[in-house]
């Protein structure tokens, strides 16, 4: 009886994972971030252009778009936090699947 519930509350989780990557892909999120960034560096070339056709001093690196540094004490906390998620994840995964080889092999 305990597996049955361990095995129901698997395939509830990997449902709802499902469903939210499906939904995020379907709103179109990742094109939509893609488009922003493809945006801003159509800008920053059109920039350059015209400060070329005006003659001003010209450094490259001032119209490229600086990544935001938003690393802190809780960002971190949250990336171990995954990491640690992530790993008993597989680990749970490497059992589940040991135990269903045992089962269909002996």
């Amino acid at each position: 009886m305990k597996g049955k519930n361990i095995f129901r509350i698997f395939l509830f989780t990997m449902l709802i994972l499902f469903t939210a990557l499906y939904i995020t892909q379907a709103l179109g999120y990742y094109e939509y971030s893609n488009y922003k960034t493809n945006r801003l560096t159509e800008a920053a070339v059109e920039q350059f252009e015209q400060d070329i056709k005006e003659g001003k001093q010209v450094n490259a690196s001032d119209y490229i778009k600086k990544d935001n540094d938003y690393n802190n004490n809780i960002s971190k906390l949250g990336i171990k936090a995954s990491n640690l998620v992530g790993e008993v994840f597989d680990g749970v995964m490497e059992f589940v699947f040991n135990q269903v080889n045992k089962t269909v092999n002996g």
